[in-house]
């Protein structure tokens, strides 16, 4: 399963559970695997919408489908949106499974020991440990070949170029700046994991599974755009936040409508040349995630302090009363 390319040139990275899921899709022919994997992406992206929105999902659905991440992730037939899902319909068994099926989730578990919410971390973990388990008993070689044989860890067989604009991570961003010191990288992951880590624990649902999904992709060594399909909750809570007068969300709109397909294609197209190569604008679409990112934890930092500063205010002015 890891010995060559899959197609394209591009190797399986997946651990040897997610081939388990996978296997319906190899009874099919390609034309209805195709049809199929479409379909499932659709409800799951519906499903996603309306546990993140209510009655606005369908709103939440069309904007989503404007943005790179979902519209590549379907057209690809990517696993992305499984995950999102998964984690949404079940906090600790979803997270365990998703984690499973592609490693980055495993960040949700960090975040609930960051949130002291130990019993629900070591179910993710358990859940986690047992697709392991599983991926052992059905693919001993694979299994061996992945964990034990250092494979998890290699992210040049994701793409060769870690600096290349298709790298939508921290890393990415480092090595087209001309900084490759692992340490660096490093440190800074670390330092933007807590800082996000910690801002999501006071956050409600639906937030914090846009911040940490997307911290997940920033920290990690290489992220494709469509690994940024946590961006979907993220438009759910700007939406409502906007909708509730709440202002400092829109300082996000910007970087959101920077994640439209032709914006970033300017500077990290496939398959065709690239019309920024360098300067401010190119700095801008190449790193949009990232930066949406950080213009999305900023705003989570400014509301909670605009909330704290609400409720001084209201318990300043009772005490006033007679």
């Amino acid at each position: 399963m890891y010995a060559g390319p899959v197609v394209a040139g591009l190797e399986f990275t997946y651990p040897p559970f997610s081939v388990i899921l996978f296997l319906p899709l190899s009874v099919m022919g390609l034309d209805v695997a195709q049809v199929a994997v479409v379909a499932i992406n659709g409800v799951l992206l519906c499903f996603i919408a309306w546990r993140c929105a209510a009655e606005w999902w369908p709103v939440v659905v069309v904007a989503a489908l404007c943005t790179e991440a979902v519209h590549t992730s379907v057209n690809l037939g990517q696993v992305n949106l499984a995950l999102v899902a998964l984690v949404l319909a079940a906090p600790r068994i979803g997270v365990g499974v998703a984690a499973g099926v592609k490693l980055t989730p495993l960040i949700f578990v960090v975040g609930m020991v960051v949130g002291r919410r130990f019993r629900d971390a070591g179910v993710a973990v358990g859940v986690a440990a047992g697709t392991v388990g599983v991926g052992f008993l059905a693919l001993p070689q694979d299994s061996v070949d992945y964990w034990l044989g250092g494979l998890f860890a290699d992210s040049g067989r994701v793409y060769a170029e870690s600096g290349a604009p298709h790298n939508q991570s921290l890393r990415g961003l480092l090595l087209r700046l001309g900084v490759e010191s692992p340490v660096v990288w490093l440190a800074l992951a670390a330092a933007l994991a807590v800082g996000a880590l910690v801002l999501a624990a006071k956050a409600d649902r639906v937030l914090a599974v846009a911040v940490v999904g997307m911290t997940g992709a920033a920290v990690s060594p290489w992220s494709w755009g469509h690994h940024w399909v946590w961006v979907i909750p993220l438009i759910a809570v700007v939406g409502r936040e906007l909708a509730a007068r709440q202002w400092v969300w829109l300082l996000p709109v910007p970087f959101l409508l920077g994640t439209l397909p032709p914006v970033l294609a300017t500077a990290n197209p496939l398959g065709a040349v690239p019309v920024l190569t360098s300067g401010p604008l190119w700095f801008l679409a190449s790193n949009t995630y990232l930066l949406l990112l950080l213009i999305t934890l900023l705003s989570t930092a400014l509301s909670r302090r605009q909330a704290s500063r609400g409720k001084s205010c209201l318990r300043s002015s009772r005490s006033e009363l007679p």
